[in-house]
């Protein structure tokens, strides 16, 4: 199984989601939708062994966190819009859900929840399920020189993720790994991944 865990410093956590203007009105859910696609889709088919966490910090209800599940997922294509109503049902739910319910997984449609969760709370329930974090970024080791198992990889936005969670990621000995010598997209390292993990049968 592969995870991915991303943080969306900006991404609206409200159902008012402008669909003609998914980078500026929305807080960048153009990149999150991007990173869905490319976490999951396949050349007529699609990643079953993967899930896809999406921890949204924008206004006005943050935090708010989404999972897709790629042995579930239902009606979802690969372009942006599409992947942006899907979002959307998923805020719908959740603002309509009581406060006690918000604290479960709440299933919006085939393969997507919704829940009250912080990044790091999320992070360390993935290290109770015995899983390895591994935080991508430039400054890290070669992925060609990592034995990478049971992975979660953490992935920040265009922001990064910040200096407090960096710092967090460091006390609880994430392993950070770099894809390049250079900034990449988001959604860039999740394709990067999937293939040195294909590369290598895992």
């Amino acid at each position: 199984m592969r995870e991915f865990i991303f943080k969306a410093n900006k991404t609206i956590t409200s159902s008012n989601i402008n669909l003609k203007d998914l980078p500026g009105s929305c807080g960048r859910l153009d990149l999150l939708c991007r990173c869905v696609s490319d976490a999951f889709f396949l050349s007529h088919d699609i990643r079953r062994d993967v899930i896809f966490y999406a921890v949204l910090y924008g206004q006005p209800n943050p935090p708010v966190c989404l999972k897709f599940v790629g042995s579930e997922l239902k009606k979802v294509s690969p372009d942006e819009r599409n992947i942006a109503i899907f979002v959307k049902k998923a805020l719908k739910k959740f603002e309509e859900s009581d406060e006690d319910q918000r604290n479960d997984w709440i299933l919006s449609t085939p393969g997507i929840y919704v829940r009250r969760n912080d990044f790091r709370d999320l992070i360390l329930e993935k290290i109770n399920e015995g899983k390895n974090i591994y935080y991508l970024h430039k400054d890290g080791e070669d992925v060609e020189n990592v034995d990478i198992k049971n992975p979660v990889f953490v992935i920040g936005d265009h922001i990064g993720i910040g200096e407090e969670d960096e710092k967090f990621l460091e006390s609880i000995n994430a392993k950070k790994i770099s894809l390049s010598p250079l900034e990449l997209h988001a959604n860039h390292c999740i394709t990067i991944i999937h293939n040195v993990l294909d590369r290598k049968g895992f």
